[in-house]
């Protein structure tokens, strides 16, 4: 059993604090599903910077023990701070993914999914398929997705103005196209309904269900599904069924609104990579993009906090039930900090990183799979165009960036804006 160092209790101020500092902006902005009005805010009080800089403080004056912080209605929660908790938390089965709060939020569009399973036996088996169908050797798939993604990036605007309204609806398309194959690049209906859902789920239990939207998203889904195009992620989920990998109890197709809903984050992270190499041009090669989304999703991750709960004996003594929270934007900023820096995901940068597709038994299945994406799309839309935007990213940079509102001002390449090796 990995050593956590045991939780400090805060006093009444402190836990009002965090819960004004951390808490509120998270649950204001949306957990599951981004609110734009929210983010537009949280980005011009900086709220997420605050958060970090409150938390840098409790742990100067604290040291480096996690956080035991009383939660009306819910008992305790412990915040880990120092890295070696955060990974050992991370690490250890006893700390369960599916919470009551996750369950709450994300049964309203896949109470199948592996991350809310409770059940270890289950949990296992339903892991295993997501990492056969999204962790598999990825050669027999990078020519198909790279075409859908080449093809995708090339709706976009060459000239004049480039939004999130725009990139976001090419992104699904190619989301579509790889999940579940050509036949479903038009299908705004599919993503609508999913949309609707999440809206739902950023509430948790407090909204009750919308049963007849999910029954239509799945009977739609399902649809998709049956096709199993060739060169999709929805055909190798056919050939693991075929193959008789997947027993009726782990409900293969209910693993997809999953693969959905997290590549659908990837969007964020791109687009905001997009910005940093803006402000901070790289030549068009495969390692250096890479770190760009890397460092996105470091800097404003798309997952605000990574939520665990107490469920089997561990070196803490606080009850089965407890609610752990890794603040990520603090846990990626605090020992990197807060500017640009691409160099901790090249060879050799070594340095902790952060955690910006989680760690442990429950990391993200898919993490090359969105790796691959992403760069292959930012190489794309850089490859044919000169971008510039209006934020300032350099130096220390802001605990928010409202992607929402960010916008690009594009014209087509006429020489090598990005250095030459």
């Amino acid at each position: 059993m990995p050593t956590i160092t045991r939780p400090s209790p805060v006093t009444p101020a402190q836990a009002l604090a965090v819960a004004t500092a951390l808490a509120l902006p998270a649950l204001a902005q949306g957990v599951v599903v981004r609110r734009p009005r929210m983010v537009r805010l949280a980005a011009l009080a900086d709220a997420d910077g605050r958060a970090v800089r409150l938390l840098r403080r409790l742990r100067a004056e604290r040291g480096d023990a996690p956080l035991l912080v009383p939660v009306p209605g819910r008992g305790q929660a412990v915040l880990p701070l120092a890295s070696d908790d955060v990974l050992a938390v991370l690490e250890d089965r006893a700390f369960t993914p599916a919470t009551r709060e996750k369950r709450g939020a994300l049964a309203h569009f896949q109470p199948d999914g592996v991350l809310i399973t409770p059940d270890h036996g289950l949990r296992e088996r339903r892991r295993s398929l997501n990492d056969e169908v999204l962790s598999a050797d990825l050669s027999a798939f990078t020519g198909a997705f790279a075409r859908v993604v080449e093809e995708e990036a090339a709706t976009l605007p060459r000239e004049g103005m480039l939004t999130w309204r725009v990139f976001h609806a090419a992104h699904w398309r190619i989301v579509r196209r790889i999940v579940l194959g050509d036949a479903a690049r038009n299908d705004v209906t599919l993503v609508r309904q999913l949309h609707r859902l999440r809206r739902d789920a950023n509430w948790s239990s407090l909204r009750g269900r919308r049963t007849d939207v999910r029954t239509d998203f799945l009977r739609r889904l399902g649809g998709h599904l049956a096709r199993a195009e060739p060169g999709s992620l929805a055909g190798a989920l056919a050939a693991a069924r075929a193959a008789g990998h997947v027993g009726a109890d782990v409900h293969a197709d209910g693993q997809v609104p999953h693969w959905l809903f997290a590549f659908d984050a990837v969007a964020m992270a791109v687009y905001r990579a997009l910005a940093l190499l803006a402000e901070h041009p790289v030549p068009l090669r495969h390692d250096l993009l890479r770190a760009a989304v890397l460092e996105s999703l470091r800097l404003w991750p798309t997952t605000i906090a990574i939520l665990r709960e107490v469920a089997g004996p561990t070196t803490w003594d606080v009850p089965e039930g407890t609610l752990v929270v890794i603040y990520s934007p603090y846990v990626n900023r605090a020992e990197p900090g807060s500017s640009y820096r691409p160099e901790l995901w090249l060879e050799g940068g070594g340095a902790w990183a952060g955690v910006p597709f989680s760690a442990g038994f429950a990391r993200c299945a898919g993490e090359e799979l969105v790796l691959f994406t992403a760069t292959t799309l930012l190489e794309a839309i850089l490859r044919e165009r000169e971008i510039s935007t209006s934020a300032e990213l350099r130096g220390e940079l802001p605990g928010t960036l409202d992607h929402f509102h960010l916008r690009f001002a594009v014209k087509p390449q006429t020489g090598s804006v990005f250095p030459c090796d």
